[in-house]
């Protein structure tokens, strides 16, 4: 039997068992200057934040400030923040809810800074999925934690691969997050970032 029909044979029996997804959220992002844009809702209004994948949390700047209304900064909430530009002066704000797609949390403490150039989300804020990013569809996949199931990073059960549409660009490079390590998948396999 080829290779491709057993893995997919394999791939239908696990969904049915319940224990393997391909994705339980779909994020669509739009690529600028090799930065993937995410729209978030932040008290229900739309920001385009940057998707930070070494960010520790949600970094918004001034003009984020601005257009959520919010004036008044507690200067007891003042923090030092570690960039990759250096340490620069930033606040703990709290913002009543905080949406990308259907992911959503309610008073979420958020770091303003000033200086930032960009609005920033932060993996950490999806700290209960893996993730991995299409290029091919322009989307961020998510599943929850321990859904997903390899029989070892380096062998994973995955299906067949999808033709993308005629219009999709894309490199078809994929990266997964699973517990913590980051992973290339190349053709049949995951490689560990870093140790190809």
């Amino acid at each position: 039997m080829n290779y491709r029909v057993i893995l997919y044979i394999l791939f239908l029996l696990s969904l049915l068992a319940g224990k393997s997804v391909l994705a339980d959220e779909v994020l669509p992002f739009t690529e600028r200057n090799g930065l993937k844009y995410i729209t978030v809702f932040l008290n229900e209004m739309p920001l385009e934040l940057v998707f930070d994948t070494g960010a520790n949390n949600i970094v918004l700047n001034k003009d984020a400030l601005q257009r959520l209304g919010i004036t008044e900064i507690n200067e007891a909430h003042k923090v030092q923040s570690h960039t990759a530009g250096g340490v620069v002066a930033g606040y703990i704000l709290t913002v009543n809810s905080i949406r990308a797609g259907n992911v959503q949390k309610k008073d979420y403490p958020v770091t303003y800074v000033p200086t930032s150039a960009e609005n920033l989300l932060g993996a950490t804020f999806f700290s209960n999925y893996s993730y991995y990013v299409d290029e091919d569809y322009k989307v961020i996949r998510l599943v929850p934690k321990g859904k997903y199931f390899f029989d070892s990073p380096e062998q994973p059960v995955v299906p067949p691969p999808v033709t993308p549409p005629a219009t999709a660009p894309g490199s078809g490079h994929i990266e997964v997050e699973i517990d913590g390590e980051k992973y290339i998948y190349d053709g049949d396999k995951l490689i560990r970032q870093n140790q190809k």
